[in-house]
């Protein structure tokens, strides 16, 4: 009877396994998506040189520019987007205080007329005013030594950051505000075949950008080289992880340099998702799905919007009217924002379809 009881016990734990792997684990397929075809209207700015990222607070889309355009010109621009007029420049190009060479995300400041940019080139950030006139930073916090190996962070809670690492065992790393390590989450799987890949060669492997929505608690790596999506519920320090409809590892080599082995992906091989955005009841990913040589050709660097829910759960493929790099999405006037990739970039907005509504 107790061998009995003991067999039972130990089959219900391996069927609440398999459940919950099955839960934290979805592949997904083209066939899984509803396809909606939408239009934009793009908005044309003279200030706007070389933009490279998007966002959005409160009603100021925020735009950052290249680091490689002239020294002279600003790093962010605001626009209106209540009529798409210009409203302002911020980030004085240089290294001094207040200053920075480069913009790469942003996040809402400490009031609701300040927002934050990362300046990953120098990690730190730069605290700027929404109102003010002038180009300089009102504040700014250099990352801490054990923030220095982090791609991308950002702030998670009123006491806490979330960041992706270059060689940790961890997908998320979450910090105090005083730049202290306090926990990681989601260690990597092995890779078939390869089970002596490090940290730091994994993580290359799993390049991402990472993105977040603070109100909802969820956090998403979004893989750069490989058909994933990291979703992160900080709440409770839970993955779900989505992958595919191509489930392949990309092609690469182990390459030596400086006495490291550097894992290098082959440039054949294509961009995945170039971006995504949480809102409160949906995940928008855009999907490029070619390489940097064959955009540089045609000029089309991504042109479908995959959504999911909170979940992963598939849902609609907006098929979309032209290229963009980077998106944003105002659920205060159900729009998409884009940011153009053509000779006079600009912002594209689409409506949303009423079926996400």
């Amino acid at each position: 009877m107790n061998k009995l009881i003991l067999a039972l016990l130990l089959f219900v734990l391996v069927s609440c396994e398999k459940e919950t792997e099955e839960v934290n684990h979805r592949i997904i397929k083209m066939e899984d998506f509803k396809e909606i075809s939408i239009t934009s209207e793009k908005h044309y700015f003279e200030e706007i040189i070389n933009p490279v990222s998007i966002d959005l607070i409160g009603s100021k889309v925020i735009i950052s520019e290249a680091y490689r355009v002239p020294e002279e010109n600003p790093r962010i621009h605001l626009i209106n987007s209540t009529d798409w007029s210009y409203d302002k420049a911020k980030g004085k190009y240089g290294e001094g205080p207040l200053e920075l060479i480069d913009a790469s995300s942003f996040f809402e400041g400490e009031s609701s007329d300040t927002f934050w940019a990362y300046s990953m080139n120098r990690r730190k950030l730069v605290e700027y005013s929404i109102t003010d006139a002038t180009l300089l930073g009102k504040s700014e916090w250099k990352m801490t030594e054990p923030m220095m190996n982090l791609w991308f962070f950002t702030k998670a809670t009123d006491s806490t950051y979330l960041g992706i690492s270059r060689e940790d065992k961890n997908r998320i790393l979450e910090f105090d505000l005083d730049g202290n390590k306090v926990g990681g989450y989601g260690e990597w799987e092995i890779v078939e075949g390869r089970p002596n890949l490090n940290d730091y060669q994994l993580s290359t492997l799993n390049g991402s950008w990472l993105k977040g929505n603070p109100d909802q608690g969820l956090f998403m790596r979004v893989g750069l080289r490989r058909d994933r999506l990291e979703i992160f519920d900080n709440r409770d320090k839970s993955f779900i992880i989505v992958d595919g409809p191509d489930l392949e590892i990309p092609p690469f080599e182990l390459i030596e340099a400086g006495g490291v082995e550097h894992l290098y992906i082959d440039l054949e091989d294509p961009y995945r998702y170039g971006d995504a955005f949480i809102t409160d009841n949906h995940i928008y990913a855009l999907y490029r799905g070619v390489s940097q040589a064959e955009a540089n050709k045609t000029g089309i660097i991504a042109e479908q919007i995959w959504v999911f829910d909170h979940k992963g759960k598939p849902l609609w493929n907006l098929i979309l009217d032209r290229s963009i790099i980077q998106i944003v999405v105002n659920e205060a006037t159900n729009e998409i924002y884009g940011l153009t990739f053509d000779e006079d970039p600009g912002i594209a907005v689409f409506q949303i379809p009423e079926e996400l509504l």
